[in-house]
């Protein structure tokens, strides 16, 4: 027995292959203009255009990758997370789990005294 019914989860597929479709076509067409764009020169390659759009397009400054410094890490927090990740000294400080009510049991301000 199906949670919902056939009709409902066919348009939830027809949907979701409609919506997969849509960026596929948009993905398709942002290509192309990309290679129309830059493919069209009308001009020696050694000769810039400012109408040009794969010359503007070349133009763009390129960004450098950011300048990395490793740093290492300060005593305190090493020293707390080293600790903080330690099995507990004392087990049996911990509640016994059989102390603990099962999980099943209703919540205590339910229960009838």
């Amino acid at each position: 027995m199906a949670a919902f019914p056939r009709s409902r989860s066919r348009r939830a597929a027809l949907r979701g292959r409609l919506a997969s479709w849509v960026v596929a076509l948009a993905a398709a067409i942002l290509l192309l203009q990309l290679f129309a764009a830059a493919a069209h020169h009308d001009h020696e390659l050694a000769a810039k255009s400012q109408h040009c759009v794969a010359c503007a397009l070349h133009a763009q400054p390129h960004a450098a990758p950011p300048e990395a410094r490793p740093a290492p890490a300060p005593f305190g927090w090493t020293l707390l997370h080293t600790l903080a990740s330690l099995p507990p000294a004392f087990p049996a400080a911990h509640a016994a789990r059989y102390l603990l009510p099962p999980s099943q049991a209703p919540p205590s301000f339910l229960s009838l005294r």
